[in-house]
């Protein structure tokens, strides 16, 4: 096994809460819509959506039509109140956009990374999300590359932000590992030949997912980010010993 000399991250359910940025206006755009709605019962909505999205390897002009029936079918939505989901949560997510979380000892495992190896963060985020997330994150000034949503013709599963880190960095793919939490994630750390980890980082549901992700077969699965360090141990002591 190749010493491990470079760590590429994604930035949105690694480092940062998802559920957050992105839940949280879910969670308020229905509540606008259908005002007795029980928590548990829009949970339940937003763990089928999670799912259906780890599951849909193929994302095309149907993806998101498909998506808002399900949640509407879930809620008993009728089609005007389909449409104000809709509006609602376009407007939220707009709002909310640069609300960021960090993970649980993130920042913590971003200074473990950045003072061992050469590291990039690969996103779909756009550059505005990772330049406010500068004030969260002690460490995110120490990451060597950074390639957001406008640094990229492809996004992920296409392989062509992590090509574009490893050159910068000069990593060789088998020397590189990439840390993700989604199925697209690890499909593009295969295609750029780099060794992969999923993070399940999903709490209420991490059963279901860490399902869904093995079945993309990465290299290694870890609960939460702040288990990657552990992680990078054991690799390292694998490459001294053989």
């Amino acid at each position: 096994m190749s010493k491990i000399s470079g760590v590429l991250l994604d930035f949105d359910g690694v480092l940062s809460s998802i559920v957050v940025r992105l839940g949280w206006p879910f969670y308020h755009a229905l509540k606008k819509v259908k005002p007795n709605a029980r928590k548990m019962e829009i949970l339940y909505s937003l763990n089928e959506i999670m799912n259906m999205y780890l599951q849909e390897e193929n994302r095309n002009l149907f993806y998101v039509p498909k998506m808002v029936i399900k949640i509407s079918r879930n809620l008993q939505l009728n089609y005007f109140q389909m449409f104000r989901f809709v509006v609602y949560l376009l407007i939220l997510i707009k709002k909310n956009n640069n609300n960021i979380a960090p993970e649980d000892q993130a920042d913590d495992v971003l200074r473990f990374v950045t003072n061992k190896y050469k590291t990039a963060i690969v996103t779909h985020a756009e550059r505005e999300v990772i330049q406010s997330a500068f004030k969260k994150f002690k460490h995110l000034k120490d990451i060597d590359v950074i390639i957001t949503q406008q640094d990229m013709k492809y996004t992920k599963p296409h392989p062509e932000g992590l090509n574009k880190a490893m050159k910068s960095l000069g990593l060789k793919p088998d020397e590189t590992i990439f840390v993700g939490d989604l199925p697209h994630d690890i499909q593009a750390g295969k295609r750029a030949g780099t060794m992969t980890c999923a993070v399940v980082n999903f709490e209420g549901a991490e059963q279901g997912k860490r399902e869904v992700l093995k079945r993309f077969k990465p290299d290694f699965i870890i609960n939460h980010v702040r288990d990657l360090p552990m992680l990078l141990r054991k690799l390292e002591k694998k490459s001294l010993f053989g």
